[in-house]
C-alpha cells in the first residue's frame, strides 16, 4: 500500500493561522456584545486577530520570549485603542503608563457599578476587555500548538463567550455558538494535521481538478457535515434553552441593593436606564445640596479629582465634632430608603457639626461616614445639624484668600490652553469672587448632555472646552481645574441635588437620578469652602448658596462663531442628542474687549498631547534603545540556549553527536534549510546537497556518523564526535557563504 504524502510544514503553519484567526473572530463578535454599538465589537475582533497573529509568528521562539513580546504588543495595542492622545505616534509614553495604571485600579469598581451593555468610551472597562481578549486568544494558540492540548486551549475563549451570554438579557444567540463551534473544529483540525502525517495534503497542487483533496470517502464527509449541523442546532432542542440560569449574574447589579461610590464616574448613573430608586428621604426646613464628600486631590495624568486620604476621627452621637460656625442652624432628619450594600457616607448639608449617631469625620473632605460598629441599614435614620452660611457677594469680594501653602498647587505640565482660557474668561475681573462667577456663568451658557464622553486625561478637558457640552462631573472638573490654573483654590464635591417634595413641603425624596457633582471654592478662614454650580439648566442650583451665587442663566447666545444653547426650560435637565464626533473648530468666545482667546486645539505643542517633560527626541531615543536591546536579546538568547544544550550533552560521544546534529539543523533553518518534520537524516542530506552550496563529503560523513550513533549497536568514539562537530561547522560555513545577506539577517529573528 502506497504511503500517503504528508502535509507540508508550511501548510500546517497556514492552517494553524487560519484556525486561530477564526477563533479570534468568534471571540471578538461574541464578547464585543458587552459594549454598546458595533465599533467596540470590531475593536475586539481586531485585537483578537492581532493577538493570534502574534502568537503564530512567535510560535518557534521560546515561551518566555514570546510571552514578553506579546505583553509589549498588548501595551501598544491598549495605548492606541484606549489612550491614543497620550501616545507619541502610536508609541506609549509615561503618561500612557500612568493612565493604564489608573484605569486598571478602578476596573473592579467600574464593573461592579455598571451594567451591560456598557458604553464603549469607558477606558477602564475597555482596557479590561482588550486585555481579556488578547490573553484568551494568545493562550488558546499556546495551549493548542505549544502544549498540544487543543481541547484545553478552547477553555479561555469559551469563558469570554459564556461571560457575554451571562451578563446580557438576550440569551437566544445561537449564531455566536455556531461561529465559535466552527472555529473550534478548525483549531482541532489544525492540531490533527501536526499529529497525523498520513492525512495527505489539505490543498492540491496548482493545476489539479479539485482544490480540496479529502482523505475520507463521500459517506464519511456526509456524516461529518451532518454531525456539524446537529451539534450547531442541538442547543435549541435542549429543554430550558433561552431560560434564566440558576445563578443569573446578569441581574446582580440591578438587584434591590444599591452601591454608590463617589470615586466612580457619575455618568454611569446618569446614563443608566434602570428604574429610578429612592435613596434617602430628608425632612428639613431648608433644602440644599446634600454632600457626600469633597475630592480635593487632582491627578494630572487622568484629569480626575480624588478624595484626600486622611485618618479622620471617630465621633460620638449627639456630641459636636467641630466648632459651630456663624450662621443659621439647619436640622435634617435623614431616613435611608434603599439597601445601600455597605454604602459608607452619611449625607448632610454643608457645614455639619453634630450628628445623632456614631460616625467617622474626615475634616479635609468634610465627609461623614458610618463606623464598623454602627452601620446603617435600610429604614435606619439619623439627625444631623449643619450651619447655613449667610454671606453676601459684597462680603466675598472683600474676603482674604487662604495662603498658597494651604491648598494643592496647580500641577506642572498641564495644557497651556486651560490656563489661557481661564485668564481670557476672567479678563478685567479684580476679585477672586468675580473670577469664580465669570467662569461659572460662562459654563452655564453651554449644553447639558449625558451622552457625551471624553478622554480621561488633560486633553479631555481641552476637548470639553471645545465641544461646550457635557454633564455635571465634566462641568465641575473643568471649572475646578480652570480656577486652579489661575491660583484660586477649588475642589469637586460629590453628593445629591435637593430632590423633590412630591407635594409634602419639608420632606424631600432623593433618588439615584439626583446624584450630582459641583464645585467648592475656599475663601479663607473667615468663610471657608463655599459651593458654586457650573452645570447648565434651571434644575441645578443649591438653595443654600442663593445669598451670594446669584446664578445667571442667559436667554440669548453670546456673539461668536461657536455660539451656545440657551438654558432654561424644564426643571430637570433633559439629555440632548449626542454631539458629532468631529472636533469643534474656532476660538473660545471672549468677553467684550478681552481680545482674542487662544485656540483650544492641538496647537499647544508638547503640553497639549500630555507628554509633559518627555520631548520627542528623548522618546525617540528611548524607543531606539529598546529596539536595540530587543534586537540583541533574540540572538543572544538563542546562542545561550545552544551553549547550554551542548554543555548538557556532556562528554559522552553519543549524546554529543546527537546534540551537534540537532543544533546543525537549527542553524541551517536560520538560513532557510531546516529539517522538516518526519524527514529522515538521509532525505535531509540529499535535499541540502542538491543546493550545490556545500562541499561533497562533509554532510555525507556527518550523516553517517549520526545514523550510527543513533541506531548502531556499537557506541561511537570521541573521535567520531570531533569529526561530526568539524563537518557540521564546515557545512554551516559553506551554507552561510552561499546565503544572501537578507536571508541571513532575517534568519536571526525568524525561522522557516
Amino acid at each position: 500500500m502506497a504511503h500517503t504524502t504528508g502535509t507540508r510544514a508550511r501548510v500546517q503553519r497556514l492552517t494553524a493561522l487560519v484556525a486561530i484567526v477564526l477563533v479570534a473572530v468568534a471571540v471578538g463578535f461574541a464578547f464585543g456584545r458587552v459594549f454598546e454599538g458595533q465599533g467596540a465589537t470590531y475593536r475586539m475582533v481586531a485585537v483578537g486577530i492581532a493577538s493570534g497573529v502574534a502568537a503564530w509568528a512567535l510560535e518557534r521562539r521560546g515561551l518566555v520570549l514570546a510571552t514578553g513580546v506579546s505583553a509589549a504588543l498588548l501595551l501598544v495595542v491598549v495605548a492606541i485603542a484606549v489612550f491614543p492622545s497620550s501616545t507619541w505616534f502610536g508609541a506609549p509614553t509615561m503618561q500612557t503608563l500612568h493612565q493604564i495604571a489608573r484605569a486598571a485600579s478602578i476596573v473592579g469598581e467600574e464593573a461592579r457599578t455598571k451594567v451591560s451593555p456598557a458604553p464603549p468610551g469607558d477606558a477602564a472597562l475597555m482596557l479590561a476587555a482588550i486585555t481579556a481578549v488578547w490573553a484568551a486568544v494568545f493562550s488558546c494558540y499556546a495551549l493548542a500548538f505549544r502544549a498540544g492540548s487543543p481541547l484545553l486551549s478552547l477553555v479561555p475563549p469559551i469563558a469570554l463567550v459564556a461571560f457575554a451570554d451571562s451578563v446580557l438579557d438576550s440569551f437566544r444567540k445561537p449564531q455566536y455558538g455556531v461561529l465559535f463551534l466552527f472555529a473550534a473544529f478548525a483549531l482541532i483540525f489544525a492540531d490533527s494535521l501536526r499529529r497525523i502525517q498520513g492525512w495527505g495534503p489539505v490543498w492540491s497542487p496548482p493545476g489539479t481538478h479539485n482544490s480540496l483533496l479529502p482523505s475520507a470517502g463521500r459517506s464519511a464527509r456526509r456524516i461529518g457535515a451532518g454531525a456539524l449541523v446537529v451539534a450547531s442546532l442541538a442547543p435549541l432542542l435542549v429543554p430550558g434553552f433561552g431560560g434564566k440560569g440558576v445563578f443569573d449574574i446578569s441581574r446582580f447589579n440591578s438587584s434591590s441593593r444599591l452601591a454608590i461610590s463617589p470615586l466612580v464616574r457619575i455618568g454611569a448613573l446618569l446614563q443608566d436606564n434602570a428604574q429610578e430608586i429612592t435613596v434617602f428621604q430628608i425632612k428639613t426646613s431648608e433644602p440644599s445640596y446634600w454632600r457626600m464628600t469633597a475630592l480635593g486631590h487632582f491627578d494630572p495624568t487622568t484629569a480626575q479629582f480624588e478624595q484626600i486620604g486622611e485618618p479622620g476621627i471617630d465621633v460620638d452621637g449627639n456630641a459636636p465634632f467641630q466648632v459651630e460656625g456663624p450662621g443659621a442652624k439647619v436640622a435634617q432628619d435623614v431616613t435611608i430608603r434603599a439597601d445601600l450594600a455597605g454604602f459608607p457616607y452619611l449625607v448632610a448639608a454643608a457645614t455639619p457639626y453634630q450628628i445623632s449617631v456614631d460616625a467617622h469625620w474626615q475634616p479635609a473632605a468634610e465627609a461623614l461616614s458610618t463606623t464598623d460598629t454602627a452601620p446603617l441599614d435600610q429604614d435606619a435614620s439619623y439627625e444631623v445639624t449643619s450651619t447655613l452660611t449667610s454671606v453676601s457677594a459684597g462680603q466675598l469680594r472683600q474676603a482674604l484668600p487662604p495662603p498658597p501653602t494651604e491648598f494643592e498647587p496647580y500641577p506642572q505640565g498641564m495644557p497651556l490652553e486651560i490656563q489661557r482660557t481661564a485668564e481670557a474668561w476672567t479678563h478685567g475681573k479684580t476679585t477672586e469672587f468675580d473670577k469664580v462667577l465669570a467662569i461659572q456663568d460662562r459654563l452655564r451658557t453651554w449644553t447639558y448632555d449625558t451622552a457625551v464622553s471624553y478622554q480621561s486625561n488633560p486633553q479631555g478637558i481641552v476637548d470639553f472646552l471645545h465641544k461646550e457640552r457635557g454633564f455635571c462631573q465634566q462641568y465641575a472638573t473643568a471649572m475646578a481645574v480652570l480656577l486652579r490654573s489661575i491660583n484660586i483654590p477649588a475642589r469637586v464635591v460629590v453628593g445629591f441635588t435637593p430632590g423633590s417634595d412630591l407635594g409634602h413641603p419639608g420632606t424631600f425624596d432623593v433618588t439615584t437620578k439626583s446624584i450630582h457633582s459641583w464645585v467648592e471654592v475656599n475663601f479663607g478662614s473667615q468663610y471657608g469652602w463655599l459651593g458654586f454650580e457650573p452645570t447648565p439648566g434651571t434644575g441645578f442650583g443649591d438653595p443654600a448658596t442663593a445669598s451670594y451665587e446669584d446664578i445667571k442663566v442667559p436667554t440669548t447666545c453670546p456673539k461668536g462663531p461657536s455660539g451656545c444653547t440657551p438654558t432654561g426650560g424644564p426643571t430637570q435637565p433633559t439629555p440632548t442628542p449626542p454631539p458629532t464626533t468631529g472636533r469643534t473648530k474656532g476660538r473660545v468666545n471672549l468677553p467684550h474687549g478681552a481680545g482674542s482667546a487662544p485656540s483650544l486645539g492641538n496647537g499647544g505643542g508638547r503640553n497639549a498631547t500630555g507628554l509633559h517633560r518627555l520631548t520627542a527626541p528623548i522618546v525617540f531615543g528611548l524607543l531606539v534603545v529598546l529596539a536595540g536591546v530587543f534586537a540583541l536579546a533574540i540572538p543572544l538568547g538563542r546562542w545561550t540556549s545552544r551553549r547550554r544544550r551542548m554543555r548538557r550533552a556532556g562528554r559522552e560521544p553519543r549524546e554529543l553527536i546527537l546534540a551537534t546534529y540537532d543544533l546543525f539543523g537549527e542553524r541551517a533553518a536560520d538560513l532557510g534549510l531546516g529539517r522538516e518534520p518526519g524527514e529522515t537524516p538521509l532525505e535531509y542530506r540529499r535535499r541540502v546537497e542538491a543546493t550545490g552550496w556545500i562541499r561533497v563529503g562533509d554532510l555525507e560523513r556527518m550523516t553517517g556518523n549520526v545514523v550510527r550513533a543513533a541506531y548502531g549497536p556499537e557506541p561511537p568514539s570521541a573521535d567520531d564526535a570531533i569529526d561530526v562537530a568539524a563537518d557540521a561547522s564546515r557545512a554551516i560555513r559553506d551554507l552561510r557563504q552561499a546565503t544572501p545577506l537578507r536571508r541571513k539577517i532575517l534568519g536571526i529573528y525568524r525561522r522557516d
